[in-house]
């Protein structure tokens, strides 16, 4: 098993810097296990494709504009994924199209799993709007909590391969 958590967003455009927010303060939670791999994506898009080669569980956090009430944490998985917004951007690729451009290549991962929070504001500034901020702590412990649930599956399935195989 192989744990990615990936950051993105924009830390110059107020909330659209949360994901990086979260992931700056993971990474000194005592409480995330050592072997996950933290990336710092920002606005990166495609040129994130080689350092995500050989991840099994991708786990990104961003800001996330879906209409909701600002401060809502949101998360996304399996088919919801592909209901993502696509970037409009020509210069910068979203997160859609990194998915995307990943199974087309055949190396997406297993799990993707996308924890956002609705921002009330995208405009210039490098500081959280309060709302947004306040959701802060709600995404780091949402963040804990899937990294946990991916590992405890994995351990009850290597502990499966071990029963059967004295079984067997």
């Amino acid at each position: 098993m192989n744990i990615v958590l990936l950051g993105l967003g924009n830390l110059m455009r107020t909330d659209d810097g949360v994901g990086i927010h979260a992931i700056r303060r993971l990474s000194d939670d005592y409480r995330l296990a050592r072997n996950v791999q933290i990336i710092e994506g920002g606005t990166l898009g495609l040129d994130l494709l080689d350092s995500l080669r050989g991840v099994t569980h991708l786990l990104a956090v961003d800001a996330v504009d879906t209409g909701a009430t600002p401060g809502t944490l949101l998360r996304f998985a399996d088919a919801e994924l592909a209901n993502l917004p696509i970037a409009k951007s020509v210069h910068l690729l979203g997160f859609a199209d990194l998915l995307g451009t990943m199974n087309l290549l055949e190396d997406a991962p297993c799990e993707v799993v996308l924890l956002g929070v609705q921002p009330k504001s995208t405009d210039w500034g490098i500081v959280l709007s309060p709302i947004v901020d306040a959701t802060l702590t709600d995404l780091i412990e949402a963040t804990l909590d899937q990294v946990s649930q991916w590992q405890d599956a994995n351990k009850r399935s290597e502990e499966l391969c071990i029963v059967r195989s004295r079984s067997g």
